[in-house]
């Protein structure tokens, strides 16, 4: 397929082709029917962690299914029933802590997302995760809009071109000037809105970073997206870079939160639409591709941030901002 746009850097920060990892969550379809997929049609050695944790071997690294579910995939259950046989004296039996993982496991699929996570994939490879998901959608495999509660989503982690406070900036720059646009374009549904994991960046943080006269070093950069944005449940969350970056720093601010340390930027927003006619990963990474321009036009990149800073200065607006970056876009 030929449907995913390229960006104009195809080249990462080592300068090596980049590569792209996809995070799609799905249900309505047994984990017995995705491993048989996976394995037969896509050739990947099926290694069991738990019941609902399983590693894919692939020429590109491991492939993760997973019940996104943190009592079933840590595997708390076994540890959990080690500790209460220790208390009470009593030998909780195996084959028990196994009936009650399925239980516990039955009861959450409905609500519950199943996650296939796809190792770095290089850029020429990346039409594989529509394959999958084809796949999956002729085994009858629900997205988002499937049901009211579904909200289900599609992570793209992208492998940046360069770790130069620069070009981190210019993204961030292009990502808060789009956000809105996206946002309507891609029709984000309303159970994924009203969750806390995708909010967008708030306009304190916009400005901040828009101003002509922001030119931080790394450090100020970091330090200043840890203190407006003290959580990974941005719908860009750039906690994986800054980690990747110095991983301490962040640590000292969030010790608790789950970050995985990549050079990669996490774009969290987009519906898993699996099982919607004609839905393809390619159409949310395209969007991706909007953001990839402009992030790398520094003259419209300037335009667009004085535009957008009067744009949320001034009171009345007649336009919106998104139908002012619809008509920019199809005029360039």
């Amino acid at each position: 397929m030929s449907n995913f746009l390229q960006p104009k850097i195809r080249k990462n920060y080592k300068n090596e082709i980049r590569h792209i990892g996809f995070e799609l969550e799905f249900s309505n379809i047994e984990i017995e029917t995705i491993l048989e997929i996976l394995e037969k049609d896509f050739n990947l050695k099926v290694k069991k962690v738990n019941n609902y944790l399983y590693k894919l071997e692939s020429q590109y690294g491991d492939f993760i299914l997973e019940l996104d579910f943190e009592l079933l995939t840590k595997q708390k259950i076994e540890k959990n029933a080690k500790e209460l046989s220790e208390k009470i004296g009593i030998n909780i039996k195996k084959e028990d802590i196994d009936i009650v993982e399925k239980f516990i496991g039955d009861i959450s699929k409905d609500i519950v997302p199943y996650e296939i996570s796809t190792p770095p994939l290089p850029l020429d490879e990346i039409t594989i995760i529509d394959e999958i998901i084809q796949e999956l959608a002729l085994h009858e495999a629900k997205g988002t809009k499937h049901k009211l509660y579904y909200a289900f989503g599609l992570h793209i982690n992208v492998e940046v071109i360069s770790l130069d406070v620069k070009s981190l900036l210019s993204y961030m720059r292009a990502y808060v000037i789009l956000q809105d646009y996206i946002n309507k374009d891609a029709k984000i549904d309303l159970a994924r809105k009203i969750t806390p994991f995708i909010d967008n960046f708030e306009k304190d943080y916009i400005k901040h970073i828009l101003d002509e006269n922001y030119n931080p070093s790394i450090n100020e950069f970091l330090n200043d997206y840890l203190k407006f944005n003290p959580t990974r449940n941005r719908s860009l969350d750039l906690l994986p870079i800054l980690a990747f970056i110095d991983e301490k720093a962040v640590r000292a601010i969030l010790p608790d939160t789950k970050i995985k340390p990549r050079p990669a930027f996490h774009y969290r927003l987009s519906n898993s639409m699996i099982g919607s006619k004609d839905w393809e990963v390619s159409q949310e990474w395209n969007r991706w591709i909007l953001i990839e321009d402009l992030a790398n036009n520094s003259s419209a990149l300037e335009l667009l941030s004085k535009e957008y800073l009067s744009h949320l200065d001034n009171i009345i607006n007649l336009t919106k901002w998104e139908e002012k970056v619809q008509s920019w876009l199809k005029n360039h």
